[in-house]
This record gives structure tokens, sequence and C-alpha cells, in this order.
């Protein structure tokens, strides 16, 4: 056996635990007391907890629907609004294209009216011109069947218009015709062709002064308005000559009709250059 090991006698005796006295009992009894009523109080309040997290939940879910109630109510609102603001325009459109049809349609008919009225006034315009022609053609004539008995010229005036005064009849074309050389000599072929240059320049002469044109002592010389009076007493000097009864190459001419054409338009050219006088001193 090994050597003998000294131990505490305190270790050797066996202690039994002391039995718990009554304020101890009582200690524990309360704090179990306690912590069951804490964890009653916990359960309460974690009750209480749910409670109220159930009841904010609810809370926000009604304001969640209400506030969605509300959107839609008011996008109802909306819709409604702009289906009415659009049959409005569309009514305030429609009565527009209404107003402007029955303004173009009265434009139309007062357009057309006028049109009517212009028409008719141009028509009895017309008519009353094609009248007042008419009369003016009728007068005219009445007066120139009048005083064609008159008319100391009527029987020389022929058919000769303006710008055709030299037209000759077809018994006065042989004088003015070109001479054919029968054996002339030179100057006798000279001679006659001098007097049918000068007879066909009388005949001319006098086709202008018996013209009905031939109004003033300008108009049956033939000058312009702006010829002087030297050009005007010229021409009526040469004029004179040709047509004078005594000249030459109207020797020819005795009894025929030519003959009395040119005497008549001698007489004529004569009451012209007196007319002409006469005006001249009365404007002095």
């Amino acid at each position: 056996m090994g050597t003998p090991v000294d131990v505490p006698w305190r270790n050797l005796v066996k202690v039994e635990p002391a039995a718990p006295c009554a304020a101890t009992l009582a200690a524990d009894k309360l704090a179990a007391e306690h912590k069951k009523r804490a964890q009653l109080r916990e359960r309460e309040n974690e009750k209480q907890r749910e409670k109220q997290a159930r009841s904010h939940f609810e809370t926000r879910l009604k304001r969640e629907k209400q506030r969605e109630k509300r959107e839609a109510a008011r996008k109802r609102a909306s819709v409604a609004a702009e289906a009415k603001a659009k049959t409005t325009a569309e009514k305030a459109e429609e009565e527009e294209r209404r107003k402007w049809a029955a303004d173009d349609a009265e434009l139309r008919v007062r357009m057309q009216r006028r049109l009517d009225a212009e028409e008719a006034e141009r028509n009895s315009s017309e008519a009353a011109a094609r009248r007042m022609k008419d009369r003016w053609q009728s007068s005219r004539q009445q007066a120139a069947e009048q005083r064609a008995p008159t008319d100391p010229y009527a029987e020389w005036r022929g058919t000769t218009v303006e710008g055709d005064e030299g037209a000759l009849d077809e018994d006065e074309e042989a004088e003015g015709e070109e001479v054919e050389d029968d054996g002339l000599s030179e100057e006798e072929h000279a001679l006659a062709a001098s007097r049918s240059a000068k007879a066909r320049e009388r005949d001319v002469a006098a086709r202008r002064i018996l013209a009905h044109s031939s109004r003033s002592l300008m108009d049956a010389l033939g000058l312009a308005e702006s010829a002087t009076d030297a050009e005007m007493s010229s021409a009526v000097r040469k004029v004179l000559r040709l047509l004078h009864p005594d000249f030459s190459i109207n020797l020819a001419t005795k009894g025929t009709k030519r003959q009395r054409r040119i005497e008549a338009a001698f007489k004529r050219l004569n009451s012209l250059r007196a007319d002409e006088a006469e005006a001249t001193q009365e404007k002095q």
C-alpha cells in the first residue's frame, strides 16, 4: 500500500444540504410569481402590439382603399368632363359649320342677285345702246336722204372711202395708165408720161376734195395738222392749177364725166378756202 495521505476531516464528513427555510421558500415563490406575472404581462403586451399592428394595417388598408376610390372617382370625373367638353366642342363646331353654311348660302344668293341685276342692267344698257345706234343710223340715213338732193357734190362723191380717194371709174382708167411706146420719140414719150402722171394726181386730188371726210381745207389737201401756212399755200396753188379748167391736161376732158368732177372739186376747194379765210378772220 502506498503511503497514507493526510486528508482534512471536513472532507471526510458528508454534509447534507440544509432544508430551505420558510423565508427562502417565500422569496422563491414570490420570484416565481413575479416571473409568471411578467410573462403574462409580456404576452399581454405582445397581443396588444399585434392588435395595434393589425389595427394600423387595417387603417392603412382602409386609407389606401379610400385613396383608390377617390382616384377612381377623380378619373371618372375627369373622363366625364373630357367627354362633356368634347361633346360641347363638337356641338359648337357643328353649330359654327351650320352658321357658316347658312352665311355662305346667303352670300351666294346675294351675289347671284347682284350678278343678275348687273346682267339685267348690262342687257338694258346694251339694248338702249342698240336702240340709240339704230335711231342714230336711222336719223343719219334720213338726214342723208334729205340732204342728198341739195348736195351739189353728191353726184361726184361716188363710193370713195377714206384712204381710197384716188379710185377711178372704169371709163376713166385709160387716162391714168402708163403710156405705151407706139413709135414715139423719147421726148414725146416723156411728155405723155408726165401728162398721165399729172392726170392721175389730178384725179386723186379731186376724189379727196369731194370725199365725205374732207370737211376742212387740211383734209381736202391731205395735209397733216402740223403743216405750216406756207405748205398749205403751196398745196392750194398746186391743186388749183391741176383742177383749173384751162390747164392743158383738162382740155381733153370737155363734155365728159371727169370734167364735171374736176369742176365740182375746183368749186369745192374754193369754197373751203373761203371758209378757212372767214374762220381765220373771226379768230383775229
